[in-house]
């Protein structure tokens, strides 16, 4: 699950999934080619204002969920990924559409992170929608009279 829900009594939290290697990095971004865009959060624990950021990260995962996919990848743990995303600053936030970078939102507040994934949201789903129904359009190319046999 992207998104799970744990529940202790009447309390439920969600937790944003953990991206484990470079291997599982890359098989999310490849397999996300759907109408919801995709967010990862490049962090790690010592970060201040990384810290101070989780409770508004995690609601507002919780509020897009239906928009987007949220992920999260400790830098300290996978400097692979973060040389390969060249990340500098923490926290960054990589938006994807479509298996490519479509933004790179650096140590924003909450409420222009939401305005940048609400945005690219709506850009997206036009685009993906527009792509489905030219892929479902079928087209008799033999009734078309310059691509008729001459006999």
């Amino acid at each position: 699950a992207v998104v799970s829900t744990q529940s202790t009594g009447e309390h439920t939290t969600i937790m944003i999934e953990e991206i484990k290697s470079q291997a599982h990095y890359e098989e999310l971004i490849e397999s996300h080619r759907d109408e919801r865009i995709m967010v990862v959060l490049f962090y790690a624990n010592w970060c201040g204002p990384y810290k101070s950021s989780i409770p508004s990260v995690t609601r507002l995962a919780k509020e897009l969920v239906d928009k987007c996919f949220f992920y999260k990848l400790n830098v300290t743990e996978h400097d692979d990924v973060t040389r390969l995303c060249q990340i500098i600053v923490l926290p960054t936030y990589l938006i994807y559409a479509d298996a490519k970078v479509i933004d790179i939102v650096v140590s924003p507040g909450m409420e222009k992170l939401r305005n940048k994934i609400e945005f690219h949201q709506k850009q997206h789903r036009r685009h993906y929608f527009h792509k489905q129904k030219l892929l479902r359009r079928s087209y008799d190319f033999n009734s078309l009279p310059e691509l008729q046999s001459r006999d």
